[in-house]
């Protein structure tokens, strides 16, 4: 591959159609992934003037008050999308809801909730509160096949490690090693990498939408402005570092992969007459949301910003189609298109467009063994505990029988001649 094909990925894609209807004829299932509301950054720089906590009303890391609202507007947004498809009230049997075990991604998804199911009636359990407590499922990130970008996977980690390394992004570097070297010095980073410039990116980015004083050594580099500029370079890495995490087939596998899995394991449910949910809803990250897409190859190359959204819609017309839509920033959902198949892609002709994409099983493709898997090891511990406790139970039963055995003969051995026999 050649590097000016992969700046093709920093181009949009064209906008195929606009849907904002609500009423949506032959909806059977829905499948949400979207990212988290505004944040704090997570880890400034080390020159940075705003990174102790107490520059912020709260901590490194954590959903705003303003992340709170979007994602309630979001909720407000499905809400009028799905009004004709969903109950007004909130149904175990309709609804479920999964984070990835961060604070941030589990208040969006509550805060998502509370505008997608405000109660009523019986529901509305405080008539002060306009909220009710919805289940968010989360696991550990290092189990989190699914969403998160911290799952333990020796396979990826090396994979990922090789594309930094790699031509391509050694060909990045020297291209930009002026700007590299630039904000590296500012910064008190050594950056060779577009990934690590993009934490750079992210913290100037947060900063700026809290209204930030910005040191005067970036104004040479943030915010974007005219084509050749170091500003546009410098946002143009950060687009293309959301690339990495699916950078190839094998990592599309181990980081997009395992949703498509899911999303063809519920609709094959469906198929087979199983009992299903009507709504899916997934919170997570930048980096859960564009490797999926990049495993689809839809990703239009910019980073996903806050609240943004993959939709996959699963309709019953002539046979069970699939619908991938995006939103954004704005209140539409744009429709993609699968190459391969169209608009509305038939259920079979997504499977086998989207089957060299999905692992049968993640773990073994990441290179785990089933004896590091932790229920594996649960189940053997288990195991172990209860053949020590049937040993020491057979041991303490031979001892006990071994020494009433020993009463029993020395008794014999001493009983008075005569006593309990005829003569």
């Amino acid at each position: 591959m050649c590097f000016p094909f992969f700046l093709l990925l920093l181009l949009p894609l064209p906008l195929l159609s606009q849907d904002s209807s609500v009423h949506l004829p032959g909806l059977r299932m829905v499948h949400l992934v979207f990212r988290h509301g505004d944040r704090t950054p997570i880890d400034p720089y080390p020159t940075d003037p705003h990174k102790s906590n107490t520059s912020w009303p709260v901590s490194l890391g954590q959903l705003t008050s303003r992340g709170k609202v979007q994602q309630q507007e979001l909720g407000r947004w499905l809400r009028n999308r799905y009004s004709t498809f969903l109950s007004q009230d909130y149904s175990e049997k309709e609804v479920y809801v999964r984070s990835t075990d961060v604070d941030r991604t589990l208040m969006s998804a509550a805060a998502n909730l509370q505008g997608l199911f405000p109660p009523t009636g019986y529901l509305k359990f405080d008539p002060t509160l306009n909220w009710q407590p919805v289940p968010i499922h989360t696991v550990d990130q290092s189990e989190d096949y699914l969403l998160s970008s911290h799952a333990n996977c020796p396979k990826f980690e090396e994979l990922h490690a090789q594309v930094l390394e790699g031509k391509i992004m050694k060909s990045l570097y020297l291209k930009n090693l002026k700007l590299f070297r630039y904000i590296s010095k500012h910064t008190g980073l050594n950056l060779t990498d577009i990934v690590h410039l993009d934490y750079v990116y992210d913290t100037l980015l947060c900063e700026s939408v809290h209204n930030k004083s910005l040191p005067k050594w970036t104004e040479k580099v943030f915010p974007a402005s005219n084509p050749g500029t170091w500003p546009t370079q410098f946002k143009a890495l950060r687009d293309l570092s959301f690339t990495v995490d699916a950078f190839t087939d094998p990592m599309k596998r181990l980081k997009g992969g395992p949703f498509l899995q899911l999303l063809v394991d519920h609709y094959t449910n469906l198929q087979q007459g199983e009992e299903v949910k009507k709504l899916y809803m997934y919170s997570g990250h930048d980096t859960t949301v564009a490797p999926i897409l990049h495993t689809l190859d839809i990703f239009n190359g910019i980073a996903p910003p806050y609240c943004s959204m993959i939709i996959f819609e699963l309709f019953e017309q002539e046979g069970l189609q699939v619908k991938i839509s995006y939103k954004n920033t704005t209140d539409t959902a744009f429709p993609l298109v699968l190459p391969g198949c169209t608009e509305l892609c038939p259920l079979e002709q997504f499977k086998a467009l989207t089957s060299k994409l999905r692992p049968t099983n993640v773990k073994e493709e990441c290179g785990l063994s089933s004896a590091s898997d932790p229920a594996v090891q649960r189940v053997t511990l288990l195991a172990a505990l209860a053949s020590t406790v049937m040993a020491a139970t057979v041991l303490v039963a031979a001892l006990l029988m071994l020494c009433k055995g020993k009463r029993t003969s020395s008794a014999a051995r001493y009983q008075p001649v005569g006593q309990n026999e005829d003569f």
